[in-house]
């Protein structure tokens, strides 16, 4: 759920943290607190907020958490550090991702074209074909909740 999230970074540095990592032409807008309580009835979930708020920087996060269990973290494990468990069969080993401060643009072309054509790792595939813009974009998004340098 999101409500640990929002608790450990304290909503306002939360928000403003993911809205500066937002594209001109991802126009999201930050959860309502109030109306999600009431369309939630009293509790927020990751699937009432994906539901009934989709347009919203949390349900992109969420989003993109999900894109990243599913593609990610084999090789780049549960919190991003580059510890999957197939992270041994690459040289070199995948990025830590909680300790990247590269932009967001550099990351998306990385994701996009694979680490190879960005003259990093030959590990890194490219996802470009398998992932649609938005998937990538929320996948991006919630990256950008893992590194330890805000």
């Amino acid at each position: 759920m999101i409500a640990p999230l929002l608790r450990g970074l304290g909503l306002a540095a939360w928000l403003g943290l993911c809205m500066g990592a937002v594209h001109a032409e991802q126009e999201l807008k930050p959860l309502d607190q109030t109306l999600a309580l009431k369309t939630c009835t009293g509790v927020i979930t990751d699937a009432c907020v994906v539901r009934h708020f989709k347009d919203t920087m949390e349900a992109s996060v969420i989003r993109g958490r999900l894109a990243f269990q599913n593609y990610c973290v084999l090789c780049h494990g549960t919190e991003g550090k580059g510890d999957g468990r197939a992270a041994k069969l690459h040289t070199p080993r995948p990025y830590n991702l909680t300790q990247s401060m590269a932009p967001r643009d550099y990351i998306a072309q990385i994701v996009r074209k694979g680490g190879e054509a960005m003259g990093r790792g030959k590990g890194m595939p490219p996802w470009g074909d398998q992932l649609t813009d938005e998937q990538i974009n929320d996948t991006l998004n919630y990256l950008m909740t893992l590194r330890v340098n805000k």
